[in-house]
């Protein structure tokens, strides 16, 4: 099954993709770049490029027609931004325990609602920093996805969520493990713990208080919404969540992302600030703090990155404070495109391109 596939390693060929990236000056400009990129994908395929340089911001869009690709104002309309929607959550949990109302290092399996169900500690800390011992995803989840495979958490509810738990939970080590049950596990604990819907903790801890006014987890209309391309090029559905809402239930815009981006950059929100803390030592060039993956470049920066990619869209967000730069992608490439790794890509050549001029 395709999905599956994706499932196993996205996420890790685009961290490969960063760790491997040039250093040297890209001949290219950021529009020749995006230009070059969408030249590999369907047409209708459209990226929104957001970047922040010493001050400067910038905004671009194209999309590839049958006959050619040609500027499109899209920095204010909604992509589906995927796993990005983890940071979010993470940030959510940083707020929560900055106002005293959770605990970092709070252990879920005492909660009233997991009652027995955990042979050893999870932490919210662990759950936001992939270090739980919770798989990718639970063993029941082919099942579910398998009823909609162009949606496929949509049938992932709580019912399923707790047969699992019940029946099949298996518990590694604490070493770092992606994991989306784990993000997908945060947002329904902090859903419990604040008896607040997922979209009333987005609006309430991030939406509100960082001005993006556009991002939210339930778009009013879909005029706005890009519409997403399988990997043919052809409209598919938007992914829809349950259950697991923290793992990339999120719309957002290239303009409401270059807002968070600076936001980061100005170093002004305690909570932005404690997720971006490491908790955790990956290896020699990888870390990560509450949501984020912290990488060290081969130029010797270090990057605040997360990518994200469901059924019609595929986004990467990289953010560098101390040389006041970041970078925002988002298209409607599907995850399920063989080239879909193109745009993180995309995304790091155009930071390098900035931090090396």
């Amino acid at each position: 099954m395709m999905f599956k596939k994706y499932w196993r390693s996205t996420f890790y060929k685009s961290l490969a993709i960063l760790i491997c990236a040039i250093t040297s000056v890209l001949a290219q400009s950021p529009s020749q770049q995006i230009k070059s990129t969408l030249e590999q994908f369907p047409a209708e395929t459209q990226i929104s490029v957001a970047y922040t340089s010493n001050g400067e911001d910038v905004f671009k869009g194209f999309k590839k027609t049958q006959q050619s690709i040609v500027s499109e104002e899209n920095s204010t309309q909604l992509f589906q931004i995927g796993s990005i929607s983890k940071v979010f959550t993470s940030i959510i949990l940083a707020n929560l325990q900055l106002n005293n109302k959770v605990k970092l290092n709070q252990d879920i399996s005492k909660l009233a609602i997991f009652d027995t169900l955990f042979n050893q500690p999870i932490t919210l800390k662990s759950l936001a920093n992939h270090t739980s011992g919770l798989p990718r995803l639970p063993s029941n989840f082919a099942e579910s996805a398998f009823k909609n495979q162009s949606n496929p958490y949509l049938n992932y509810r709580d019912k399923e969520l707790f047969t699992y738990l019940k029946t099949d939970l298996k518990l590694k080590d604490s070493s770092y493990q992606y994991s989306n049950l784990g993000t997908g596990l945060l947002g329904f604990t902090l859903e419990y713990l604040t008896k607040q819907s997922y979209e009333d903790l987005l609006q309430n801890y991030v939406v509100k208080p960082l001005s993006m006014p556009n991002t939210t987890s339930k778009p009013k209309s879909m005029t706005n919404v890009i519409k997403g391309l399988d990997a043919k090029g052809e409209l598919t559905s938007y992914w829809t969540f349950d259950a697991l809402k923290g793992v990339g239930d999120i719309f957002s815009t290239a303009e409401d992302l270059l807002v968070f981006s600076k936001k980061i950059i100005e170093k002004s929100d305690p909570a932005i600030n404690l997720s971006l803390k490491q908790t955790h030592q990956i290896n020699n060039r990888q870390a990560i703090g509450l949501g984020w993956h912290i990488l060290e470049t081969n130029a010797g920066f270090t990057w605040y990155w997360h990518n994200g990619a469901v059924g019609g869209f595929t986004s990467t967000i990289v953010v560098n404070p101390e040389t006041n730069k970041a970078v925002v992608v988002l298209s409607n490439v599907s995850a399920y495109h063989k080239d879909m790794q193109k745009i993180d890509k995309l995304c790091f050549d155009i930071m390098i391109g900035l931090e090396n001029n």
